[in-house]
């Protein structure tokens, strides 16, 4: 026998090797073509289970979003308290001596313009209400309502 191969042995296992690489080709493409069917069904039998479960979810973890918020801010205004109050305390100081200062220069304008103050209106009711006292205190008058009291000027004969 020879040593050299068959070249017709060789080209017959060349065809069957790639006819059972085909075959093997063909059966894999069978079975994820299959699998890719399976899963679609799987998808379609457990699609509206899966898309609840995974609204359910969703809800679950948007409280606790929701609930992890709301507590960070509680801690935030918590936080902020002490320095929000100490800048309302110093504004209301500030804008109290903005308010006092100008009133000292509105009082001081009204001086120097000679008009009268508060204290000058207050002074002068006083006055008015102590004579209405007096007044009132000497009895009732004596005159007639709409008499004229002038010195020898008889009714009537005024100058006109």
């Amino acid at each position: 026998m020879s040593d050299k191969p068959d070249p017709v042995k060789a080209a017959k296992e060349s065809v069957e090797s790639t006819r059972r690489f085909s075959k093997g080709v063909m059966e894999s493409a069978q079975q994820i073509w299959l699998a890719g069917l399976g899963a679609l069904s799987r998808t379609q039998q457990e699609g509206s289970k899966f898309f609840d479960t995974l609204v359910e979810e969703g809800s679950k973890v948007q409280e606790k979003t929701r609930a992890y918020t709301r507590e960070q801010i509680k801690q935030a205004r918590e936080q902020a308290e002490p320095w929000i109050d100490e800048a309302r305390r110093r504004t209301n100081d500030a804008l109290g001596k903005l308010e006092k200062a100008f009133d000292e220069r509105i009082t001081r304008a009204v001086q120097r313009l000679g008009m009268p103050s508060r204290k000058d209106f207050d002074d002068l009711s006083a006055r008015i209400d102590a004579l209405l006292r007096e007044v009132r205190a000497a009895g009732p008058s004596t005159r007639r309502p709409g008499a004229r009291k002038s010195a020898g000027v008889k009714p009537g004969s005024a100058k006109k």
